[in-house]
């Protein structure tokens, strides 16, 4: 019987320094838990901030995109109204050759053959060179025959 005790007071003094020692490994888990857990939290702090950081980013990036769309379309319709007003240059400019002084006597010339002068008249008061008062003469009494 005294073995006995001596078997079970032997197992006793096992069981405490095995429980001992799972409450030792137990503190070790439990530190290198909470360790890792602050490790977690720096990590998502950190995340939280650079992902602020690119949302601010974005959020400029979105805006330079609107303004250059916006100068884009300014300077298109710029353009549209450049080549509206250009078209209307081209358009007066072309009307403006037909009344263009240096054609008058052509235009005297031609009223005065409508009213039946003839080449001579032409030549001494137009001051056209008698070729250009034959053509004249000739155009426009084929216009009234016709």
């Amino acid at each position: 019987m005294l073995q006995l005790f001596e078997q079970i007071k032997a197992t006793g003094y096992m069981m405490t320094s095995s429980l001992t020692g799972v409450l030792q490994n137990s503190w070790v888990i439990l530190a290198l838990s909470v360790c890792a857990l602050l490790v977690s939290v720096l990590f998502l702090i950190r995340s939280r901030r650079e992902l602020a950081g690119r949302v601010k980013e974005i959020v400029t990036l979105q805006r330079d995109i609107r303004a250059i769309t916006a100068a884009a379309i300014g300077v298109g319709e710029r353009v549209l109204e450049l080549e509206r007003r250009q078209k209307r240059l081209t358009e007066r400019q072309d009307t403006m050759d037909i009344y263009d002084p240096a054609n008058q006597p052509y235009e005297q010339a031609i009223r005065m053959v409508q009213t039946g002068s003839d080449v001579t008249e032409l030549v001494d008061i137009c001051g056209l060179s008698e070729s250009e008062a034959e053509l004249i003469t000739l155009m426009h009494r084929l216009d009234k025959t016709a």
